[in-house]
């Protein structure tokens, strides 16, 4: 009896735990983090005097694609968005956009672990997905507000970048410029068409080929490597969540199973809460004292 009340119990803990629906680490190496984010006005940068850096709250990454219409919705949710404690940087992860750029896409598929967009990052902990989410943007910054540490000094002159740093391994510069929108002809004042990245023991980053009367941003993060673990910033369906597959075959292949891989989650897990009725009439059965009965003979 003791026997098969444990059996019914060991049951129970398998058949209610729910598959795994988070994006982030799932090697088990460590996690990913942003130490700090430091601005530079572009203004400054043009010219040859020594430029100060800039502090922000909210650093937003978004993922984006001309061809993906419901991006337009969250494109429209930022730009009305009003905070000047706020940097955005817009990816365009995908290779069938005109403004693609391949470390856009490894940051979107290596460091995030994203197959689709539009995808809204809050300082590298919280993800809004889709059209739907975005609209919970105002609502949930501030759940994700960061007192940024890690550059004891910095500083840009003359397009070299120079700081003493405390904490992190990677130094990143992402340089943004207004890129106008494939099909509607607005303009896109925050997209990454630049990405450098040294080691923060190099102490300094020469990018001044990269910099020019285009450029609108210039984003410098402090951070460690890995797989960023997310967590969801939104209790509504991502609507509007567009995959993108217009990569190369194993990415094409890989975007479909992982799709494949959630359904069958979904598929097992129902079927187990199927399987748990005659468990749980069982499981009162023998807590009640009462004889299971058998169709079989003795």
């Amino acid at each position: 009896m003791r026997f098969r009340k444990a059996l019914v119990c060991v049951l129970l803990l398998v058949l209610l735990s729910p598959p795994s629906t988070a994006h982030g680490n799932e090697s088990g190496d460590e996690a990913a983090s942003i130490h700090d984010v430091k601005t530079f006005d572009v203004q400054c940068a043009l010219t040859n005097e020594t430029c100060v850096a800039q502090s922000t709250t909210h650093l937003i990454e978004y993922f984006s694609a001309d061809w993906c219409e419901p991006c337009n919705l969250v494109s429209a949710e930022l730009e009305g968005l009003n905070r000047t404690d706020v940097t955005i940087l817009q990816h365009h992860p995908s290779p069938d956009d005109l403004h693609f750029l391949s470390d856009s896409k490894f940051r979107f598929e290596s460091t995030y672990g994203f197959w689709g967009v539009p995808d809204l990052v809050l300082n590298g902990e919280g993800l809004l997905t889709g059209p739907s989410q975005s609209q919970e943007l105002s609502r949930v910054l501030d759940n994700f507000s960061r007192e940024w540490t890690g550059f004891s000094s910095i500083s840009l002159n003359n397009g070299t970048l120079s700081w003493v740093s405390d904490d992190g391994d990677e130094v990143h510069v992402w340089i943004t410029e207004n890129s106008v929108h494939e099909f509607n002809n607005q303009d896109q004042p925050r997209v990454v068409n630049h990405h450098i990245a040294a080691s923060s023991d190099d102490q300094t980053l020469d990018f001044s080929e990269l910099i020019n009367n285009n450029t609108t941003n210039v984003v410098v993060t402090l951070e460690s490597p890995g797989r960023f673990e997310l967590r969801t910033a939104s209790i509504l369906s991502s609507q509007g969540y567009a995959l993108i597959d217009e990569g190369t075959d194993e990415t094409r292949e890989e975007s479909k199973n992982k799709g494949r891989e959630s359904d069958m989650a979904i598929a097992v897990f129902g079927l187990s809460m199927a399987a748990l009725v005659p468990a749980l009439i069982m499981y009162v059965r023998i807590v009640r004292k009462e004889p299971v009965f058998s169709n079989e003979s003795e």
